[in-house]
């Protein structure tokens, strides 16, 4: 009775690195040349399997940085000139808004009015007081 490669002898086989013995009981052993056979049949169905495999992936990356730039909306390829026309409408509606070459006189009348409030020595409310402390 004779003993067959086991699966590590059947693997050095399919890597081209089989042992004397091991390369002696292949040419011996018809089982042994037919299972390696098999081995090597499903390795390179598996070998095909994976090509397959990532040739679809990479083709299904290519499509998929492809589509972008085919499918963008016009608003998302206009991004620029939107904001662009946003801030101008903003801009505009300000100055209309405030009355345009009015806004600096507005400006010059608040800071009269409060430099009028902080200069005064006693605040409005005690203003009658003042005037009944000054009278005597």
């Amino acid at each position: 009775m004779t003993t067959h490669l086991c699966s590590e002898q059947l693997s050095d086989c399919v890597l081209g690195e089989p042992s004397p013995d091991a390369r002696q009981h292949l040419e011996d052993c018809p089982a042994c040349r037919a299972e390696l056979a098999n081995f090597r049949e499903a390795l390179g169905e598996f070998r095909g399997a994976v090509r397959c495999w990532s040739e679809n992936q990479a083709q299904a990356a290519l499509a998929i940085h492809a589509r972008p730039s085919e499918s963008r909306s016009w608003i998302a390829s206009h991004q620029l000139a939107l904001a662009l026309l946003l801030a101008a409408v903003c801009i505009l509606t300000s100055i209309v808004w405030h009355g345009g070459e009015n806004a600096p006189a507005g400006d010059v009348v608040l800071l009269n009015q409060v430099d009028a409030q902080v200069s005064r020595s006693v605040p409005l409310s005690m203003e009658p007081l003042m005037k009944l402390v000054a009278q005597e």
